[in-house]
């Protein structure tokens, strides 16, 4: 009978063991860095790339302190991404 209350108490043990073992973590996520596809989000990426920080809006000259010729390389750069007019 002994044999029997130690064997319980060992799968029992095993199946608490299982249960409390760590789930898999989640896949992982695109990472912040990604390079954006030509889309959404791939005009402010490139600025971002070259130096200028993200606007909360359309931009059309440097934010306050931006240094000129940054700007001016940076808008260069990623002309080709940048939306145009709707239609």
């Amino acid at each position: 009978m002994r044999r029997i209350g130690v064997a319980a108490l060992a799968a029992a043990g095993a199946m608490m063991a299982g249960c409390s073992a760590p789930s898999q973590p989640p896949p992982p996520s695109t990472p912040s860095s990604a390079v954006p596809s030509v889309g959404h989000g791939s005009f402010a990426y490139c600025l971002s790339q070259h130096g200028v920080p993200a606007a909360p809006g359309p931009v059309s000259e440097p934010p306050p302190g931006m240094d000129a010729a940054t700007w001016e390389a940076a808008m260069s750069e990623c002309s080709s991404l940048a939306p145009g007019p709707a239609g």
